[in-house]
């Protein structure tokens, strides 16, 4: 079972970051970035306060702004042998912003426009993995953000927002990113 998993695990990396976007559909780059979600919180540790250690409660998966996905989370993450950090993993579409509070991973929207300040006001120094997928999201402080390059999705993650989250990213996902910083920041 366990090797299955890790098969599984692999073809979605590769397909998420080596296929060529002229092979697929709008659809099919949101299956991609769906798949992300799981690849990414693997190699994160969210801190022991953030409330993952309860088995009770489900791993929060909230979409800010217009739904790019259709309904391709929902198939990707209803199965019940599909969890994350060993929880079931629950898809909320946010229309409040009290409501970010409540995610472990926020996926912002390329529709949400100026809304974006007060989204990272509320996200900041918190143990919230922001994903975003429009240039210039991580520089203005979203943590990870998804862009196409050459064809493939790449992501870039903000380091000084990272470290202000309290997650632990491990090393073999930072090898893998551009990592960049606010604007402003030390260097």
């Amino acid at each position: 079972m366990m090797k299955k998993h890790l098969v599984s695990m692999l073809v979605s990396v590769i397909l998420c970051l080596v296929l060529p976007f002229s092979l697929f559909s709008i659809e099919d780059e949101y299956y991609r970035k769906a798949a992300l979600f799981r690849v990414f919180s693997q190699h994160i540790e969210w801190p022991k306060n953030s409330g993952l250690d309860d088995r009770s409660k489900p791993f929060v998966i909230g979409i800010i702004g217009k739904n790019p996905f259709g309904d391709i989370l929902e198939k990707a993450y209803s199965q019940t042998d599909i969890k994350i950090k060993d929880k079931n993993v629950e898809i909320r579409y946010i229309s409040k912003m009290q409501e970010i509070e409540g995610c472990h991973i926020l996926f912002i929207t390329k529709s949400v426009g100026k809304e974006l300040v007060k989204i990272i006001t509320i996200t900041r120094k918190k143990p919230i993995l922001t994903i975003g997928e429009k240039k210039g999201f991580a520089q203005k402080g979203v943590l990870f953000n998804l862009y196409i390059s050459k064809g493939q999705i790449r992501f870039e993650i903000n380091a000084l927002t990272l470290r202000e989250s309290g997650l632990i990213v491990d090393s073999q996902l930072l090898s893998v990113a551009k990592i960049v910083n606010m604007p402003g920041a030390k260097k």
